[in-house]
């Protein structure tokens, strides 16, 4: 079953990132990245070649966590263009949060290590708690 991966870089609007890929070395552009009165949105790269999947992965940047997994879907072999839903992982559901400031802070701490840029606003903690399958029942 193949994959269609996006990679994101959050803080980034656009950036080229050289992977060596055997002898050869590949540049990809992750583009499509935002800073405005909505918040911050990553740039991002995607794709379903799996040798530039295995590339990606096998980084120095995406090792330390600065390229992201983000948008994860796994196509039918038959159909190569049309995605098939990913299966849901577990949601962690925090109860103690009651807050914009609690939620950001847990967001903010290990495992997520989310930047502050990331989460400048409500809406844009809602979408960086829903990327990492947090859930905060008590304030969202």
């Amino acid at each position: 079953m193949r994959k269609r991966i996006t990679y994101e870089i959050h803080g980034q609007i656009e950036r080229n990132c050289y992977f060596r890929i055997g002898k050869a070395l590949v540049r990809i552009e992750f583009t499509g990245g935002a800073i405005n009165s909505t918040g911050v949105y990553p740039a991002q790269y995607t794709t379903d070649n799996a040798l530039f999947q295995r590339a990606i992965e096998n980084s120095d940047a995406f090792r330390c966590g600065e390229i992201k997994h983000g948008k994860i879907e796994e196509l039918d072999e038959g159909k190569s263009d049309v995605p098939v839903a990913a299966p849901e992982c577990d949601v962690t559901v925090v109860t103690d949060v009651t807050n914009m400031q609690q939620a950001r802070a847990c967001l903010m701490a290990e495992p997520y290590n989310c930047s502050l840029s990331q989460l400048q606003n409500k809406a844009a903690i809602k979408s960086v708690a829903k990327a990492n399958s947090v859930s905060f029942p008590n304030w969202l």
